[in-house]
């Protein structure tokens, strides 16, 4: 953020009588006192989060680090943050997308489930055949076709109808 050479002496100065580079903490020139300080904010990197603006002076000012932030910096901090809110809320979706699918399997699942335990089972009507399906077919573990593929069959297949 606005963190370069010259933000620093817009940092009020806190008075440190225990680190000095001199033997003297404070010097007193009749009614002028001088004393060695360390800046209030050095060694932190201020985030700039607590932004005040005023219009009419163009000006916007850090609450947290007490300085002008420059115009840029505050720019930067608003589009990172939205940045930041942006990537949290695409990764709900995707969790939420998820979640939807494994629903959906769970629900096929308890379907099949559901018909072939009653009391008087069913079986499971094939898509394609119309064919009964029972948990026998499956004994040898059945076979598999892409998902992509049955789709991609799937939508010829409605297109075929659809032209007739």
């Amino acid at each position: 953020m606005s963190d370069d050479r010259d933000d620093h002496r817009n940092n009020p100065i806190e008075e440190n009588p225990g680190s000095t580079p001199y033997s003297s903490p404070v010097i007193d020139f009749a009614q002028v006192r001088v004393a060695f300080g360390l800046p209030k904010f050095h060694n932190k990197i201020c985030r700039h989060r607590r932004l005040t603006y005023n219009p009419s002076e163009r000006r916007v000012w850090c609450q947290d680090c007490e300085s002008t932030v420059d115009n840029f910096d505050a720019f930067m901090t608003i589009t990172s943050h939205f940045h930041d809110m942006e990537r949290a809320a695409q990764a709900k979706l995707t969790r939420a997308a998820e979640a939807e699918k494994a629903t959906l399997v769970k629900k096929a699942t308890k379907n099949i489930d559901r018909a072939w335990n009653r009391q008087r089972p069913m079986a499971i009507c094939c898509t394609h055949c119309g064919g009964g399906l029972l948990p026998e077919d499956y004994e040898s573990g059945g076979s598999a076709v892409s998902r992509d593929i049955e789709l991609a069959r799937r939508k010829r297949l409605k297109a075929e109808k659809e032209t007739k």
